[in-house]
Parts: structure tokens; sequence; C-alpha cells
């Protein structure tokens, strides 16, 4: 009698310890999805065509000033990035605009822009780096402040 509850309670534990294995590795080995879930699911039919990317990075390029350009897609985001030499924030962030332009709206309404513009400090400029982007929902560029951080004071002045 003793033996046959001891035998019904070790299936049981038996069983649970099945179970919560056969949960655990579902849950961390089972199903090999993307890092990005179903958010991503038809985002096959929008990808930013390599034709796409040369007309953003040619339309950065007419400017003068404009030293480097990198254009790439992760997930739901265009990434662009400009080097700009011997120019204001503000005239690189006119520039950046005017890709807006030609880039098509089908991508508009897939992907956000994000935008990373880049100077170096020189005798004619402060130099800058600054980062905007434009949302899915939005028409315009939003761009981050850019002011630079106060010197802490010492105490010792």
């Amino acid at each position: 009698m003793n033996n046959r509850i001891l035998l019904v309670l070790a299936i049981i534990v038996l069983t649970c310890f099945i179970i919560m294995a056969v949960v655990c590795f579902n849950m961390f080995f089972g199903a090999t999805k993307s890092v990005y879930g179903d958010r991503l699911d038809g985002m096959e039919n929008y990808a930013l065509k390599e034709e796409d990317k040369e007309k953003i990075i040619n339309k950065l390029k007419e400017n003068e000033n404009t030293t480097g350009v990198s254009v790439h897609t992760q997930g739901k985001i265009i990434y662009i990035r400009a080097v700009f030499t011997n120019t204001t924030l503000e005239r690189a962030k006119e520039i950046a605009s005017t890709t807006l332009e030609v880039i098509n709206d089908e991508y508009k309404e897939k992907y956000d822009i994000h935008y990373t513009l880049v100077s170096e400090k020189s005798e004619n400029n402060e130099g800058f780096t600054i980062m905007g982007a434009k949302n899915i929902n939005r028409n315009l560029i939003i761009w981050n402040n850019n002011n630079p951080m106060p010197e802490p004071e010492s105490e010792g002045e």
C-alpha cells in the first residue's frame, strides 16, 4: 500500500517535470523567429532597392560640401549617414531634408527614416553631430537638440 502511494506520487512528479521541460524548451529554443517577431511580416515586398539607395546618395552628393554618405536598412528603419565639410549645422539639415523628395512614398509609409549628420571641427566651423528622424506618421524630420553641455563649474572658483 505504501509503495503504491509513492509510485503514484513519483509518476505525478515525473509528469510535471516532463511538462515543464517541454514548455521551457518551446519558450527558449522551439520556434526560431526573427528578433523583430512578426512586426516585419510583409516587409520583403517593400525592401529598399539599390537604385533607390543610389538616388538618396546622389541627392546628398549634389552638394559639394558632402564628403561621404551611407544608406542601409535594418528592420523598419532606413539609416542615412552623411559627412560634411565646411558647412553649418542649419545648411546640413537643409541638405538632408532634400532627400525626402527622392524617397518614394511607399517607403515613407512603411519605414521610419533616421539621419545622422556629422561635420568635423575646422577653422571655418565648430563641427557637429546631429541626429534626426522622420516617423511614418509625419512629413517632417525632427532633429535632436544639439546644444553642447555646459562645462561644470569647479567648487574652488
